[in-house]
C-alpha cells in the first residue's frame, strides 16, 4: 500500500534517521537542474498559478520545471456527496495517465478545486495537498489556500503547499523539530504554511541531499517578487 502524505490537517512519523535511509534516487553525477518536475493543471487553473508554482520550485530545489498543458479533471475521482475531488484519485491519475510519458522526475497536479481524503475518523476531510511518500505525483488545490486572503497570499501559500508535498514525493515525513520549516504538519491551520519560509531549511535540505543524491540551493527565502509577478 502508498503511503500517503497528507498537507492540512495530519501527522506522520518524523524524519527518518541515517541509518535507514534509502539509496539516493538520482545516479552519481546527475546535476540538479537536469532533474525535471513538471506541473500538471487539473481542470481550469489559471496560468500565472501554474506560472509561480514553477518559479517557486525552481528557487527551492534548484530544479528544472515545466508546465504541462492542461488535463481535466478525472471523472473517477470525483466525489458527489461533497462536490470535491478524492486527492488520492488524482495521484494514481497522475501516475498512471501523466508520469510514464513525461520525462518528468515529480508531476505536481495543480488545481483549483477542493480535494479531500479519508483520515483517521474522517471519510472526506478537506486538504491542501497529498503526495505519495518517496514517489513521482503530488497534487495540491488553491481552494483552501484563496479563502479570505488577497491573491498575493493566496499565490505564496500554494507555492509553500507545492515545495512541501514535493518534499514528500522525495521522501520526507512531516517533521516539527524547527518550528516555521517546510516540512512542518499544517496541525490544523492553514497559518501554519504562513509562517513556512518556501524552501527547505537546513536539516531539511541535508535530509533532501542525501535521499535525491543532489546539492540543493542553500535558500532561507524565496524571492517572492521573482515567483509571483
Amino acid at each position: 500500500m502508498r503511503v500517503l502524505a497528507i498537507l492540512a490537517l495530519c501527522c506522520t512519523p518524523a524524519l527518518a534517521d541515517d541509518a535507514s535511509a534509502p539509496a539516493p534516487r538520482f545516479t552519481a553525477g546527475t546535476r540538479t537542474a537536469d532533474v525535471t518536475i513538471c506541473v500538471q493543471p487539473l481542470g481550469t487553473v489559471e496560468d500565472r498559478v501554474s506560472a509561480s508554482v514553477a518559479r517557486g520550485v525552481e528557487q527551492a530545489y534548484g530544479m528544472s520545471t515545466r508546465v504541462l498543458p492542461g488535463h481535466a479533471l478525472p471523472r473517477a475521482a470525483y466525489y458527489a456527496p461533497r462536490k470535491r475531488y478524492r486527492a488520492d484519485r488524482l495521484l494514481d491519475h497522475l501516475a498512471a495517465e501523466v508520469v510514464p510519458d513525461s520525462g518528468c522526475a515529480v508531476v505536481l497536479g495543480v488545481t483549483a478545486s477542493d480535494i479531500s481524503v479519508t483520515k483517521d475518523e474522517h471519510a472526506d476531510w478537506g486538504i491542501l495537498g497529498l503526495a505519495y511518500l518517496d514517489s513521482q505525483v503530488a497534487v495540491i488545490s488553491t481552494y483552501r489556500a484563496r479563502r479570505g486572503v488577497a491573491r498575493h497570499r493566496m499565490l505564496e501559500r500554494t507555492v509553500k503547499v507545492a515545495t512541501h508535498e514535493l518534499g514528500h514525493a522525495f521522501g520526507l515525513d512531516h517533521d516539527d523539530s524547527v518550528a516555521g520549516c517546510m516540512m512542518n504538519d499544517a496541525a490544523g491551520t492553514v497559518r501554519t504554511i504562513d509562517r513556512e519560509p518556501g524552501p527547505p531549511c537546513p536539516h531539511e535540505r541535508a535530509a533532501l541531499e542525501a535521499r535525491l543524491g543532489l546539492t540543493l540551493p542553500a535558500r532561507t527565502t524565496l524571492d517572492w517578487a521573482l515567483v509571483i509577478r
